[in-house]
């Protein structure tokens, strides 16, 4: 009997590399490789290496389950639980793109993307932005347009981060917030101040 690799297509480590230049731009290469798995990008986007390692291995991960969900189940047990609507909404969400195993993330023209900066999915970052390296953007937030996040900061799950705001290096912003244009995050600190669903 014949056998079958990557029967679900995951990406290959080798494949990663020539997906940025020696400037650590992404490449043609890269884009066509990014688009493969669900991620957009404009042009003159840089991303190091470690991130897009992230990104593959998230979605090998993705595509290769370790158990079969049945989304009935859980969400009756996350009521049961007590889970906020707005997580329920967010899992239906996340089944869409489930099911088109597309990761749904958008990067805009212009942005550099450090080591080791998690992107979850159906994340959307903008025009010109700096994420700099170990920060953390959770599922469906949205960074917009000229937006620079420290070193180490943290934007919880589906939260927005408007325009030309800079969020301080260990900053977190807590679930469901929306940081006002040109804003300013103190280091260290923890934003929880405009829930999105009030």
């Amino acid at each position: 009997m014949a056998k079958v690799y990557h029967i679900f297509g995951v990406i290959p480590e080798h494949e990663i590399d020539g997906m940025v230049d020696e400037q650590g731009f992404i490449t043609a290469k890269g884009q066509k490789l990014l688009k493969r798995i669900g991620v957009e990008t404009g042009s003159k986007v840089s991303i190091k290496k470690s991130t897009i390692r992230s990104l593959i291995n998230l979605y090998n991960e993705w595509k290769r389950p370790h158990r079969r969900i049945d989304p009935e189940i859980e969400l009756i047990v996350g009521k049961f639980l007590g889970t906020p609507e707005e997580d329920i909404y967010l899992e239906e969400r996340l089944d869409e793109l489930r099911q088109s195993f597309r990761m749904g993330i958008k990067i805009g023209e212009g942005t550099r993307i450090g080591e080791d900066v998690m992107l979850g999915l159906g994340v959307s970052i903008g025009k010109f932005c700096e994420i700099s390296d170990n920060c953390g953007i959770c599922i469906f937030s949205t960074i917009h347009d000229k937006v620079h996040l420290g070193k180490s900061a943290f934007v919880g799950k589906d939260s927005d981060v408007e325009s030309e705001s800079r969020i301080m290096p260990k900053a977190v912003i807590a679930p469901r917030n929306i940081v006002k244009k040109k804003s300013l995050i103190a280091e260290g600190s923890v934003f929880n101040q405009s829930n999105k669903y009030q």
